[in-house]
């Protein structure tokens, strides 16, 4: 009977062909090695890049976190300045309301002109018109 290598396709010839068999088992042998080295780096691959898209799911979770604080403070700083922007006006109309420097000094010669200090006040006539007796109850 006439052994036959299936994969060679040729009739084996005694020692031969243990060459070739010991030769494509040392083949298959060493692919099975490296087959396994690449399924173990790609398993450390694929770990490190579910980490880092763990990392990058963190990180975007607490930059969104700092950017919704921002915004919340950002807010409150505008709250703030339509505050301080409507007591400006309010103060603004106060302030037009007020007498202007000239006017003033136009009734501070008036005041002076009149000299009110000098006048003299109801009970002061009414004792003089007594000493006089000019006083009608």
């Amino acid at each position: 009977m006439v052994q036959q290598d299936f994969l060679l396709k040729k009739p084996s010839q005694g020692q031969k062909s243990n060459i070739h068999f010991d030769s494509l088992s040392n083949n298959v042998t060493g692919l099975g090695a490296r087959l396994r080295v690449m399924e173990e780096r790609y398993s450390n691959v694929r770990k490190k890049i579910q980490m880092t898209d763990q990392n990058l799911l963190d990180f975007e979770k607490d930059i969104r976190g700092e950017v919704r604080s921002l915004n919340q403070e950002l807010m409150d700083v505008k709250r703030g300045l339509n505050e301080i922007n409507d007591n400006i006006l309010r103060m603004s109309s106060e302030l037009q309301k007020c007498v202007q420097q000239s006017d003033f000094r136009v009734i501070e010669k008036y005041v002076d002109m009149w000299q009110p200090m000098n006048f003299v006040t109801k009970e002061e006539l009414n004792r003089y018109l007594k000493e006089k007796d000019l006083y009608k109850d």
